[in-house]
């Protein structure tokens, strides 16, 4: 009798590792943040489908390594006269292998409104003749990297809160984009988005 108890807590045991690998091969789906205006740094989209959400992750390479900051964002200043203004966010996925990576760039830019998208010439610094674009970097399991830039009238950037005083940038957005290499014929689409940015507090957390 001894024998047979003991052949069944053997049992239970193999059931319940194969149960609990079971649970770790499940994948949890990223989910969009909540569209808020309240600086809670957060920032979403799905990009032809699928979500992308900022994850900081870190990188062994020789010349790059460090960690690698899922979500930047700031309102700096430059120029002498007249003094220029530009809001920008850098998000990105470095943990999941093809995650990718996403730049949003607002010119001149000090109050709430609709921003339609420029033809992007591909730098995510300042465009002098773009003053709305966007760049994406798409990767694929083998970290394959594919470039998409923005096209004029391709969709909006909307600003739903801009609030210098206490740093917030609010807002939401949805265009299409071309492949550098592809222009023509090879398009995606980004919809869903949307960011909640203090930028004193994200800078602080980095």
């Amino acid at each position: 009798m001894k024998s047979h108890f003991n052949y069944f807590l053997l049992f239970l045991s193999f059931v319940f590792i194969a149960s609990s690998c079971q649970k770790e091969d499940i994948k949890v789906e990223d989910e969009l943040p909540p569209i808020t205006q309240e600086g809670l740094n957060t920032f979403g989209c799905k990009i032809d489908g699928e979500v992308l959400v900022p994850k900081d992750g870190f990188s062994t390479n020789l010349f790059t390594g460090g960690t690698l900051v899922g979500l930047e964002a700031g309102y700096p200043r430059f120029g002498e006269n007249p003094v220029k203004n530009y809001f920008y966010i850098r998000a990105g996925n470095f943990v999941d292998q093809g995650g990718d990576i996403i730049y949003l760039h607002l010119q001149d830019i000090d109050s709430t409104g609709e921003f339609e998208l420029f033809n992007s010439t591909g730098n995510s610094l300042y465009e002098n003749t773009n003053p709305y674009h966007s760049i994406i970097r798409l990767f694929d399991n083998s970290d394959n990297e594919s470039r998409y830039f923005s096209f004029e009238k391709g969709g909006v950037i909307r600003v739903t809160r801009f609030d210098t005083l206490n740093h917030i940038a609010s807002g939401t957005f949805e265009f299409d984009i071309v492949k550098e290499s592809d222009p023509l014929s090879d398009t995606i689409s980004v919809t869903d988005g949307r960011f909640d940015i203090n930028w004193n507090t994200l800078n602080e957390q980095e």
